[in-house]
């Protein structure tokens, strides 16, 4: 154990405490956990120096400017995970009285699920649930993790597998990816785009660091340079965006394909084909509560029976 020099124990740690440490370790960094419980990361730093002080003993250590915890801090961690769920669970049941014990349902997703198919999912799961309240955010795959193993979601949808021990993902339907074009492109004749048709081209993409963009850079790779976008976006809804202005061109996925976002563009498939997985995820050490599953239920039900649907009266139309 890495004692602080100078420095005696002074009493339990409070529930903010438990609430940081926890947050620094989902996270892994100080001003990650700031982002996460929403303050600066000098009062992260001040609240993991008062942990540190009241326990007696460090719980980081700092190397190349990172942070790296302790073996007091690992077993310490498989405590307050459940002290954590057991908070969530109290403001779930808080949330809950005050909406006349209707119960809350707490969805995190990639932003694409949020153009159609969870509103969609959301619609009939109400209208069967009247007293149920829905708290959705879309988000990044960097954000919707954090969000999970907090407890602040009870399940999360994601274009891609996330990998953490404490999660339980399961393999829901599938979609694809798709080239979406101006209208009037030299390629909107094509029946099939493949990668080398796309040399040339002014390519509207997304980072190396998400997983899209790790995706679409080991199907582009062989073009060379024609892989880097030249307009980096975050989501395939912000690319359409873009293509509709005649910028560029995109490889977005299907799940969110609707007759609005597709105006004015042209939607063909690409070969060879890349395959999506519709991704749902829940916390191995507090499972959703039985409403979630339910909601999950009819989600589940849009994405097999009016995903595919939707996805080829889209490309078959343009």
């Amino acid at each position: 154990m890495s004692e602080l020099p100078g420095k005696v124990r002074s009493g339990p740690l409070n529930l903010r405490q438990i609430e940081v440490f926890h947050a620094i370790m989902i996270t892994g960094s100080l001003s990650a956990a700031g982002r996460l419980l929403h303050v600066t990361q000098p009062a992260i730093s001040r609240v993991l120096a008062s942990i540190e002080l009241r326990l007696g003993y460090a719980l980081f250590e700092r190397f190349k400017g990172r942070l790296h915890p302790t073996k007091e801090a690992r077993k310490l961690f498989q405590e307050v995970e459940s002290i954590q769920a057991g908070v969530n669970r109290l403001n779930d049941m808080a949330a809950g009285l005050a909406g006349h014990g209707g119960g809350l349902v707490s969805v995190v997703s990639s932003p694409s699920f949020g153009e159609w198919l969870i509103p969609a999912a959301t619609a009939k799961f109400c209208a069967r649930n009247p007293g149920v309240r829905i708290r959705y955010r879309p988000l990044g795959m960097d954000a919707l993790l954090p969000q999970l193993l907090l407890g602040h979601a009870d399940i999360a949808i994601s274009t891609f597998k996330p990998e953490h021990p404490n999660l339980i993902t399961s393999e829901l339907a599938q979609g694809e990816i798709v080239c979406v074009l101006p209208v009037g492109h030299r390629l909107a004749r094509e029946s099939v785009i493949e990668p080398a048709m796309l040399a040339g081209e002014m390519l509207v993409g997304y980072g190396r660091d998400t997983p899209l963009g790790e995706t679409l850079c080991d199907y582009l790779g062989p073009l060379g340079q024609a892989f880097v976008p030249a307009i980096e976006v975050r989501s395939s809804q912000t690319a359409c965006s873009f293509v509709r202005q005649g910028v560029g061109v995109a490889l977005v996925d299907s799940y969110g394909l609707t007759d609005a976002l597709m105006h004015g563009l042209v939607v063909r498939r690409i070969e060879p084909a890349i395959s999506l997985s519709v991704h749902v995820s829940h916390s191995r050490i507090e499972p959703p509560p039985s409403i979630a599953k339910a909601f999950l239920a009819q989600f589940s039900q849009i994405v097999k029976k009016e995903l595919p649907a939707m996805t080829q009266a889209i490309v078959k139309r343009a």
